[in-house]
């Protein structure tokens, strides 16, 4: 009898097994689920809880440069405010959100006096107090030199790139800028590259000679006569001192001048080296006018066949 009953009650497990195994899966996954919706929203709130922290707050204010490179100007500095690039921006934003990171750089990449964003650095508010919680790495277009264009001066950067403004005067604080002129077409849109020969011939001769700008006394590069538009018997182009010697160039410095043996642009600033050498230096004003390709320079009011050679 015991036997008949321990045998009718595995029966009855046994059968029971299949629908109890079902249910326990059920339960499991519903568990599970239960589990992970809850660790889901768990991190959720504690990530809201850690952005919204005053920790982690960051000021949108507080991301405007203090301090730029020597060339820039307060008015410049002003410029570069995300509020002004995004006016959208939050005037707060927790430093995780990624979001809003992003819209940082998106920002500073649309400024014309900014090249490319190189990154942008998150550290620990916690941490040193004197470092930044946020710090945006920006590579700046710089100006190298003034275009007298209509209604003023503009800037252009060493890759003749517009750059924002125009001037009523070649100024820009106590940076000293050459002067290209002679560029006849219109200046581009800011931000855009200024497409014109003269133009390009300028700013090449300006990156040639930016060192020795001082120690020469440069004001201006004339760029008129690019190509011989004017006259193809002189120079393409002549640089000015600031008390009006001339300093005949020659070609532009282009491919086509370098096929006709002309002097590449560092063995020009190397005669020019010389002849202020020779000099003592006493050429501004002194000489009327220095040419360079033909290694000559003639003194004012002197005798005309007065010439240095090297």
């Amino acid at each position: 009898m015991a036997r008949a009953n321990k045998t009718k009650a595995e029966g009855a497990k046994a059968g029971a097994s299949p629908t109890w195994r079902v249910l326990k899966g059920t339960l499991v996954a519903l568990l599970t689920v239960a589990v992970g919706v809850a660790a889901v929203y768990g991190v959720r709130w504690l990530r809201d809880r850690i952005q919204a922290a005053p920790t982690h707050q960051v000021s949108a204010s507080s991301l405007r440069l203090a301090k730029g490179p020597a060339w820039m100007t307060p008015a410049i500095l002003a410029e570069l405010d995300v509020g002004l690039l995004d006016p959208d921006f939050p005037q707060r934003f927790s430093l995780l959100d990624e979001g809003v990171v992003g819209r940082i750089a998106a920002a500073y990449e649309k400024c014309p006096w900014v090249e490319r964003v190189e990154g942008i650095v998150k550290r620990d508010p916690r941490g040193n107090p004197n470092q930044p919680p946020l710090e945006v790495r920006l590579k700046f277009r710089r100006p190298i030199a003034f275009v007298r264009a209509t209604g003023g001066f503009c800037l252009v950067d060493d890759q003749g790139v517009r750059l924002p403004g125009v001037y009523g005067e070649p100024r820009l604080g106590a940076t000293a800028l050459l002067i290209i002129t002679g560029v006849a077409s219109s200046a581009p849109n800011v931000g855009e590259p200024w497409r014109d020969a003269s133009l390009d011939a300028g700013v090449r001769v300006v990156r040639a000679v930016a060192e020795k700008r001082q120690a020469f006394r440069l004001v201006s590069i004339d760029v008129a006569n690019i190509g011989g538009r004017h006259d193809p018997r002189d120079t393409e182009v002549l640089l000015l001192t600031a008390n009006g010697t001339r300093i005949k160039w020659g070609r532009a410095p282009t491919l086509h001048a370098a096929m006709l043996q002309e002097k590449t642009p560092d063995e020009k600033v190397a005669y020019l080296d010389f002849v202020y050498r020779h000099l003592n230096g006493q050429v501004d004003g002194v000489l009327a006018y220095i040419d360079i390709p033909n290694e000559a320079i003639r003194r004012r009011s002197a005798d005309p066949d007065n010439r240095l050679r090297s």
